[in-house]
């Protein structure tokens, strides 16, 4: 990631290394549903193999020692890990992902995410209602070429809109409504008019509203049961966010189940090669899969619940199954 925006970093003259402290910081509790679980698998597999290969296992069951007793603290570790993650998306993962953004609108201007050309830019406010602009002129600090579409019936179009949530005046406005025949009309113009209705998120650049993947668990919970104003789009997306941030930090004892008893086998020799090469190439195969999943569960192409639940609960059934043969 440095290496990526190093351009930025070193022409940025006003980022202090406190920011930069910051973002690394927040990048890991950004991926620490992936980094924990895959931390833990690769330690799982060291440790057992070690012991393996050295014939410690088989002393410790000449000892009286049961697997359960021996595996205890990986048990220990994979569900504070699971603790931890759960944690991060409830507390400290919606803060890390705004200051990410907010980070990289203002200090990676070279970045994809940082300077975009996009035509159009949407952004969707908190009261269900869509504003859409064509770029922003940062001379007169406003937004140019604007549509507010308030609701089906009912759509301003301003030239140029001042980029103030708090006190937020168009220039050259039309008021366009719908008429019975279903043909929208302009009602009336403006030179100038404040929108006292008008309100977006200013802290979060390109955005009008804290979007689902930057809020808490609880935060969607209470979204998804008291927000009537959800469209179906908008009830599969959130209802998507919420089931995986809830299900995610199930990952770190679904890949210690996995990897656990292919390590205490016995034999002449241990595929200690195979063994990792296999983990590994699971366990990214599983994040991606989630990742469909997360894509799928969104667009409605399938149920958020099937989506979400079903590549955990097939792995859970196939390593759940092996894991108590063994």
């Amino acid at each position: 990631d440095y290496s990526a925006h190093m351009q930025d970093f070193v022409k940025g003259g006003s980022l202090h290394f406190s920011s930069l402290f910051l973002y690394y910081c927040f990048q890991f509790i950004k991926r620490a549903d992936i980094l924990l679980p895959l931390a833990l698998m690769i330690s799982t597999i060291r440790v057992l193999c070690s012991l393996n290969a050295h014939k410690e296992l088989v002393a410790f069951q000449s000892a009286g020692l049961r697997w359960k007793k021996l595996l205890r603290p990986f048990y220990f570790m994979a569900f504070a890990s699971t603790l931890m993650i759960a944690s991060f998306n409830q507390c400290v993962l919606p803060f890390s992902l705004n200051f990410i953004d907010k980070f990289y609108d203002a200090h990676l201007r070279h970045s994809y995410r940082g300077k975009r050309s996009d035509p159009l830019h949407v952004i969707h406010l908190e009261d269900h209602s869509k504003m859409i602009y064509q770029y922003y002129d940062s001379s007169k600090e406003a937004f140019f070429d604007v549509v507010w579409i308030r609701s089906p019936d009912e759509i301003w179009r301003i030239k140029y809109l001042q980029a103030d949530p708090n006190h937020p005046v168009g220039e050259y406005v039309d008021h366009l409504v719908r008429t019975k025949e279903g043909l929208f009309e302009k009602k009336s113009s403006f030179d100038t008019l404040l929108f006292r209705d008008l309100k977006w998120h200013s802290d979060l650049p390109r955005k009008g509203f804290i979007p689902f993947e930057n809020r808490s668990i609880t935060s969607l919970y209470r979204m998804l049961k008291e927000d009537q104003k959800l469209s179906i789009y908008q009830s599969h997306e959130l209802l998507t966010q919420l089931l995986f941030k809830s299900t995610m930090p199930l990952l770190a004892p679904l890949a210690l189940i996995g990897c656990a008893p292919f390590c205490i086998r016995h034999g002449r020799q241990l595929p200690q090669l195979l063994i990792y090469s296999l983990s590994l190439f699971g366990f990214v195969g599983f994040i991606a899969l989630m990742d469909a999943a997360v894509i799928l569960g969104e667009n409605a192409t399938v149920s958020p619940y099937i989506a979400i639940f079903f590549p955990f609960s097939l792995i859970t059934l196939v390593f759940g199954w092996n894991y108590i043969k063994n």
